[in-house]
């Protein structure tokens, strides 16, 4: 049988969402207020975090955090 190619994207599974949702969920009421993230730029700083904590093990996870740096200031601006 042949395959045939699809234009664009797949689509993404509701279960991968909703357990991207779930984790968020937890960690907003694991912290305070003012530490939660509410923006796609507070997750971005919370990847750069992430990011930093595994670059003590793996030297080259820097570039992730670099990464998360840039996508947080172009998802920023005035809060």
């Amino acid at each position: 049988m042949k395959k045939e190619l699809t234009l664009g994207t797949p689509a993404v599974p509701a279960h991968d969402i909703n357990v991207v949702s779930k984790l968020r969920d937890q960690l907003n009421r694991a912290l305070p207020a003012e530490c939660q993230i509410k923006t796609a730029q507070d997750a971005w700083y919370a990847g750069a975090v992430c990011a930093l904590c595994v670059t003590f093990l793996f030297p080259p996870a820097l570039l992730a955090l670099a990464y998360c740096v840039v996508q947080a200031k172009k998802e920023g601006g005035e809060r």
